[in-house]
């Protein structure tokens, strides 16, 4: 039985890696439903046959190794994550907390589980509890530079400008991830809006949009930073462009509120 799931993930995985092209993808997704549904089959019986055995025989041992197994299985990981982000962006996070506290229990040393999971205690407030989970990603992996951005992020939520602004513009120095680079102009045209800076924060969330068009949480507040700079015909301007590319993001959502303010 081991055998023959083993086999037809690595099928699966190898259709994948050779095809770039739409019906390879769509295969590769249909044999990965199938195995799903598989391993969750094999998960339920084995279940079902150890409450019949409360005392474990070397075969009983075995088969809950196997469930085990099943259970963190590569398929499973990768559906929590993408579900967590998925809350995240949707701006549900207590539902993310949730899928990605499951994740981290499957796999314990999974760095993007712990990124996501840490984001999701820096949009409900909870810092502290965000900063322990980036200082654990960066014990997994130290030179892991959105943990190293978000730390940063935090800081400036804690109050600590100059060591968050002095994290943020090492990222954009000498920064490889261009993810992280990211964030770190976000994270820092947010801050010199929070300071009042306007100038600075207009510079950063501009080039912000530059980089990541789709990232609409900068959207969002340079339209307040222009609000702020007593200019709201633009800032109605660039939160209608927020709102005619996503209606339903969080952020579009946010910007009506502001509009009709």
């Amino acid at each position: 039985m081991r055998k023959t799931l083993k086999n037809k993930w690595i099928k699966a995985k190898e259709l994948f890696q050779e095809t770039n092209d739409k019906k390879g993808i769509i295969n590769f997704l249909k044999e990965m439903d199938e195995l799903k549904q598989e391993i969750d089959g094999i998960e339920k019986e084995g279940e079902k046959l150890l409450n019949q055995h409360p005392a474990p025989s070397a075969s009983m041992a075995g088969l809950k190794s196997f469930v085990s197994a099943v259970r963190s299985a590569p398929v499973n990981i990768l559906t929590l994550k993408d579900k967590g982000w998925n809350f995240i962006v949707a701006g549900e996070y207590n539902e993310a907390l949730q899928v990605l506290k499951r994740a981290k229990k499957l796999a314990p040393d999974d760095i993007k589980v712990y990124i996501l999971l840490g984001w999701a205690y820096i949009y409900l407030g909870r810092f502290d509890e965000a900063m322990a989970v980036y200082q654990k990603a960066l014990k997994i992996e130290p030179e892991n530079e959105i943990a190293k951005v978000n730390l940063g992020y935090i800081s400036y939520k804690l109050g600590i400008y100059g060591e968050a602004i002095e994290k943020l513009s090492q990222i954009i120095k000498t920064g490889k991830d261009k993810q992280a680079k990211l964030y770190a102009h976000l994270y820092l045209g947010i801050v010199y809006y929070e300071r009042e800076m306007y100038k600075d924060a207009v510079e950063f969330l501009s080039k912000t949009i530059r980089m990541g068009p789709n990232l609409y949480e900068a959207y969002y507040y340079l339209g307040a930073v222009l609000k702020g700079m007593k200019r709201k015909d633009m800032a109605i301007t660039i939160w209608k462009k927020l709102i005619k590319r996503n209606p339903e993001n969080i952020w579009a959502k946010k910007a009506k509120e502001e509009m009709n303010d």
